[in-house]
Parts: C-alpha cells; structure tokens; sequence
C-alpha cells in the first residue's frame, strides 16, 4: 500500500528509459542498468520538488503492431523498483505502442496512479501507421481490474502524429472525456505558440477534467502556460548537458533545473 497523493501535483516529470535488448539497438541496456537509470532520475526529479513522474519506453523503437510479452515484463519490473523507491509519489505508465489494455495492466501490477495514452480516441497517422483510439479497451481493463483509482490520461492530437481526418480540437477533446471517460485531457503543440492556441481552444468549452501541458516546457514559455495548464509534464527543461555519468550510466537531468520549473509552476 502507498501513501502517494490522490490529486496529481503540478509537475509530472517524464522519465525517459534507456533502450532495452529487445529494442535491438547497439546501444541498448541490460535491464538492471535500465532501472538504475530510472531511480537515479527519479531522485533527482524527487530532490528537486516533483512528487509525481511516469516512465516511457521511449527508445525502443520502431514501435511494433502490439506490445510484446518482454514490454510487459521489463515494464512491470521496472515500475515495481520505481514504487518501491518512492512510494510517496504519483507513479505513471506509458508506453511507446499505443495501447489500452497493457498499459493498465502494468499500471495496475506497480501500483501506478494514473496512464498516459498517446491515441485515446479518433485515428493518428504516426511513423508506424494509422493508430486507432484505445478507449474502450482501456475503460474496459480498468473496469475488469477493479482499478478505477487509475486515471486516463490522453492525449488529444500528439504532436508526434497527424489525425487521419481532423474534427475540431475542442470536439476532439469533448470525446474524449463523453465517450471515453478520459480523467485528464493532454494537449502539446510542435511550438509553444500552437500549445497556446490549443489551450485558448479548448479552456472554453470548461470541461470537468484538467489540462495537462504534454511537452515542450522551458523557464522562458512557463509564463504563458502558468495561468492555462493546471498540469505540466516535463524531460526536456530538466537536463544539463555534460553531467558525469554514475556507474556508467549517463545523468541527463540537473536538480536545480527541476526546482526552477517547480518553483515557475507554482
């Protein structure tokens, strides 16, 4: 049992894995390596204020058709040595192949508090092929693992993807909270101007769940975004380049990065 926060912090720090074997990359990592990596990450993200962060398998790439046994397991195990180091945080899950079912399963196997799903519903064009929406699978799972404490997070028009017929923005995200139940509406544009239209879109319509800032935060743009996103998921604002490595496992984020971006948030 965990003592981490019913309500999502402001900040949501985004932990970035190391490529796994399975990822069949030269530079990938045995898998104590991967979590060693994470935890570091995770302390520093912990020392600096934010008492809430998910982990991404974002590496392994190109992204296959389902999610393969390995992911689950390598998952699981690493979330569970991520809940055991911090047991008083928002834990998170979310994985590079668009899914539903798995992502709750292994949500629901570490004791995570919520999920990110990059296609919840309508149809992406992303680099490995059309992605449909996952929303009745994933309210699906949650509902047969007894697990509605795990909330949805999803994202509305990934910036990593184009909608293979694009409705309205603020339809899009209406949907997802109507049809599929999503606890969290995720917005990122490819520059932080088109992030603040899409707020300035979508704010109006006061939908009954928060609107959580996907990417691209920097101390610079957080004045426009203070007042329009009640959540701010963060990697990139954290890191300081030419940080020594520990064990030989490379250190990408800086502390003082990350209180700065908690300290702006608010």
């Amino acid at each position: 049992m965990t003592t981490a926060p019913n309500r999502l912090p402001r900040v949501i720090a985004a932990i970035h894995l190391l490529p796994s074997r399975e990822s069949f990359r030269p530079d990938a990592q045995p898998l104590n390596k991967i979590i060693e990596h994470a935890l570091i990450h995770a302390q520093i993200a912990y020392d600096g204020g934010v008492r809430a962060f998910y982990y991404q398998d974002v590496n392994d790439t190109p992204v296959g058709p389902y999610v393969a046994e390995h992911t689950v397991s390598h998952m699981t195990a690493i979330g569970k040595e991520l809940r055991r180091a911090f047991p008083d945080v928002a834990l998170g899950v979310c994985l590079m192949q668009n899914s539903g079912k798995e992502s709750l399963e292994i949500a629901h196997a570490v004791d995570a508090q919520f999920v990110r799903i990059k296609v919840y519903v309508g149809v992406m064009v992303k680099a490995e092929g059309l992605v449909h929406g996952v929303a009745y699978e994933a309210i699906r799972t949650r509902h047969h693992l007894n697990a509605e404490h795990i909330k949805i997070l999803a994202d509305v028009y990934d910036r990593l993807g184009e909608p293979l017929a694009p409705i309205p923005l603020p339809e899009m995200c209406r949907q997802a909270v109507e049809f599929g139940r999503a606890d969290g509406i995720i917005l990122t544009g490819r520059t932080p101007e088109q992030s603040i239209r899409m707020f300035d879109e979508v704010r109006p319509l006061k939908l009954p769940v928060p609107l959580i800032l996907g990417g691209g935060v920097s101390p610079q743009a957080m004045k426009f975004f203070v007042n329009r996103a009640d959540h701010f998921i963060v990697h990139a604002a954290f890191i300081r380049r030419g940080l020594p490595p520990h064990n030989g496992v490379p250190v990408e984020w800086d502390v003082e990065r990350v209180r700065e971006i908690v300290t702006l948030a608010g």
